[in-house]
């Protein structure tokens, strides 16, 4: 009975705490588990009508169709090929940003520059692109004019289809980077000071010592962010591609948000669109699955 009275006494006293985490559970479960239940579109030939239940069942119909389709497969390669790129070079560099920031002494200079790095963080997709029009602009950009003063004609790049992907994975870098390097500075911080002091004394110099004390300090943080991020290969942004892509890119800049937006939005096929959002989250839970495999293999530390 006392036990019971413990357990209720203490309930009571953390119902604030209860309080407090209660809009982010009901927005997991509204936004995370609650959608489960439209997997079932991928399996049914749906019908608004009668709805998901009692539409007729298809099998792997579905599956079979895009598997099938041409354009499909053009806009997966697309789409791995963003991403792959992003990955090689947007993973390593806010690793190097918050390593040049560690070696910087002058505090005020160091806030400075963490504040505009992560700025762009917290600007949405809608302005990063209007900015990005505007600077690539070949009339009034920045780029036009660096293009004059050598001489050159200006080229509007998001119109040329060999240069597009690489616009999307620097504008993904300019706008991710500062806030992936907090992770990093903060993981930084938190290597003993007393191991830097007794590698001076060694005679160890700054580029030894960030190569055997900070960057194993920063294994754990690397592991889980690039087992996340594998996570992410066949998955991409839509807003970005939607807001810079027009039909010049197509060929290289249609990925798989923007073919399941025309599939399920403006087509209106909603089974066909839900069997290929499942086929890429069972991709992207292998590869996850993969890369922490991986990372316990070779790393000898993993998410699980």
């Amino acid at each position: 009975m006392g036990r019971k009275q413990s357990l209720s006494v203490r309930i009571k006293k953390d119902i604030p705490k209860y309080v407090i985490i209660l809009p982010a559970i009901l927005l997991l479960l509204v936004f995370h588990y609650f959608p489960f239940y439209g997997i079932l579109l991928a399996f049914k030939n749906f019908n608004p009508i009668k709805g998901i239940l009692a539409s007729d069942w298809a099998g792997l119909t579905y599956f079979k169709l895009f598997l099938q389709d041409r354009t499909f497969w053009k806009v997966m390669g697309n789409t791995l090929s963003i991403n792959l790129k992003s990955l090689l070079i947007g993973f390593p560099f806010p690793i190097i940003f918050a390593l040049v920031i560690n070696e910087i002494r002058s505090k005020r200079f160091v806030k400075f520059t963490q504040t505009v790095s992560y700025l762009p963080h917290f600007i949405s997709w809608v302005v990063a692109s209007a900015i990005i029009i505007n600077v690539l602009s070949p009339s009034v950009g920045l780029f036009a004019h660096i293009w004059r003063f050598f001489g050159r004609e200006p080229v509007y790049v998001l119109t040329k289809k060999e240069y597009f992907q690489m616009v999307i994975v620097i504008a993904g870098i300019w706008k991710g980077f500062g806030m992936s390097a907090v992770y990093y500075t903060a993981s930084i911080a938190g290597v003993s000071q007393d191991l830097y002091d007794s590698a001076a004394i060694d005679g160890a110099g700054r580029l030894r010592q960030t190569w055997h004390i900070t960057m194993p300090g920063l294994r754990n943080i690397i592991t889980v962010l690039l087992v996340l991020s594998m996570g992410n290969i066949t998955t991409i942004g839509f807003d970005n591609i939607f807001l810079l892509y027009n039909p010049s890119v197509y060929e290289t800049g249609d990925v798989i948000s923007t073919y399941v937006y025309r599939m399920g939005v403006q087509k209106a096929q909603y089974s066909q669109t839900a069997a290929v959002g499942l086929t890429q989250n069972v991709v992207n839970f292998m590869l996850v699955m993969l890369a922490n495999r991986l990372a316990k293999k070779i790393g000898g530390w993993s998410l699980w």
